[in-house]
């Protein structure tokens, strides 16, 4: 029974992380050379936080590319979009993260 109830308690906390989908964008002709490519990469986050299918902060992908372009002064080019979800007890949360080059 002891280890029928731990198992149980195991699985009800366990967790899980999933990516779903990873998209990158056109690259245009103005996108700076390799050598100096890392310096022009720019990075942001945002997630959204479901709880009992409940979801909340609905306009997360939106705000994560505003505060890309905010970031960015210049044209956005090679955007590299990732979605993914980690997984908890009855709630989850839905994760973008988004990498692009800066050009100026």
């Amino acid at each position: 029974m002891k280890k029928i109830l731990l198992l149980l308690c195991i699985s009800i906390t366990g967790c899980t992380h999933s990516i779903h989908m990873s998209h990158m964008s056109d690259i245009s002709a103005s996108t700076p050379k390799a050598v100096d490519l890392n310096e022009h990469i720019v990075e942001v986050n945002s997630e959204q936080i479901v709880i009992l299918g409940l979801a909340f902060n609905t306009d997360y992908v939106n705000q994560a590319y505003d505060e890309l372009q905010q970031k960015c002064p210049g044209e956005i080019v090679a955007v590299n979009t990732q979605y993914s979800t980690s997984h908890g007890f009855l709630h989850w949360t839905n994760k973008i993260r988004m990498k692009a080059v800066c050009t100026s």
